[in-house]
């Protein structure tokens, strides 16, 4: 697996910034730079600017959703500020009307939800789910223990799944977008984009399961 990464989008010149070819060139980096880091990492972008943050998040989600065999499932963090509200669009997303009891853990909670396949039936097997949690800064920087659990059951997840799992192989990747908030969340030791829950003093469950030293989110700066 690759060392944890860190990129840096960079515009052109201002004079060209509202250019339509301008756009579209730049839409074109960043979906190739965010598939390929997403390849084997979940993936934290930020910037300081709200619209560069907006265009980036509709343009991954266009591509994303252009692939065959994938599913998207947007997060609105703007109006995220706690469990409750997080299950609620978790609920709206899910293809057969399932309830997300509003718990990480246990039986219909948040993790359980995310184990789940939703193929229809007759219709090819799904191979890729993205998580595109748009505005995760807004739950951060309200309630920085959720935060960290919902990243821990998103990472912790995929890295079952992908590493442990004995079932049809479902790859699980989250993007966070946001504002420079997720970067310091990123350099933080003790915080879930660089650490599973539980360490130390105990033995994290994810880690036991999967194998991982630790959740493989990258980071990096849209411009």
């Amino acid at each position: 697996m690759r060392r944890r990464g860190r990129a840096r989008i960079v515009g052109k010149a201002a004079m060209t910034i509202s250019s339509p070819q301008y756009a579209l060139e730049q839409a074109q980096r960043w979906t190739i730079a965010a598939e390929e880091m997403l390849e084997e990492h979940h993936l934290a972008a930020w910037t300081r600017n709200l619209a560069s943050a907006e265009r980036f998040a509709l343009h991954l989600g266009r591509h994303l959703r252009g692939m065959a065999d994938t599913e998207v499932w947007p997060i609105p963090g703007a109006v995220v500020r706690n469990l409750e509200a997080f299950c609620h669009h978790l609920e709206r997303t899910l293809p057969r009307g399932e309830r997300v009891r509003p718990t990480v853990e246990g039986r219909g909670g948040v993790v359980a939800r995310l184990r789940e396949r939703y193929d229809e039936p007759g219709a090819r097997p799904t191979k890729r789910r993205y998580y595109l949690w748009r505005d995760a800064d807004v739950l951060l920087r309200h309630d920085a223990g959720l935060f960290g659990a919902l990243v821990e059951a998103l990472a912790g997840v995929a890295a079952e799944a992908e590493y442990a799992g004995e079932d049809l192989l479902l790859i699980h990747r989250a993007v966070f977008v946001g504002g420079p908030a997720l970067d310091l969340y990123h350099e933080d030791r003790r915080g879930q984009f660089r650490r599973w829950l539980g360490e130390p003093p105990g033995q994290p469950l994810w880690r036991v399961i999967s194998g991982l030293k630790r959740p493989p989110v990258a980071v990096y700066e849209i411009r």
